[in-house]
């Protein structure tokens, strides 16, 4: 889910021009909090790309843990709700507004939330919402040519 989910979303976890790591967690343990042992301020400079799964229910504390520990509060974040089935739903938003545009957006668990600059190339590899909406798909915002105009 965690790779194929957001593919499908047109996230994906690896990129040549972004990363070439990603680190997958999870929002809350076994007694439904979020894990004490999870080493925020090494995930936060050591990872480009963050995987959460079960990470809806405490986004506030998660995203503050990684502002506080160097992430940037405009680095994008994306919940990808019901991934890879006809409810899918993607929500794109920043560290800083994740908790509030997730209250706002009304989205709901099962979701995995990717945080990182892979989520601006939603805009070029989100073939499901260009093949839905009939808009095309924007260049690699990377200036790597993932996309060919036909011209």
């Amino acid at each position: 889910a965690g790779i194929g989910g957001l593919a499908y979303a047109g996230i994906p976890v690896t990129h040549r021009e972004v990363n070439h790591a990603v680190t997958f967690l999870t929002g809350h343990d076994s007694s439904g909090v979020v894990p004490d042992r999870i080493n925020w301020e090494g995930i936060a400079k050591g990872s480009p790309v963050i995987v959460m799964y079960m990470a809806m229910k405490h986004i506030g504390q998660i995203t503050a843990n990684l502002m506080a520990a160097g992430r940037a509060p405009e680095e994008p974040v994306a919940f990808v709700c019901n991934a890879a089935t006809a409810e899918q739903m993607v929500l794109e938003t920043s560290l800083a507004r994740a908790e509030a545009d997730m209250a706002a957006a009304g989205i709901e668990p099962p979701a995995i939330v990717v945080v990182g600059e892979v989520v601006r190339l939603r805009a070029s590899l989100d073939w499901l919402g260009a093949l839905t909406t009939g808009r095309r798909l924007a260049p690699d915002p990377f200036g790597a040519s993932a996309l060919k105009d036909p011209a």
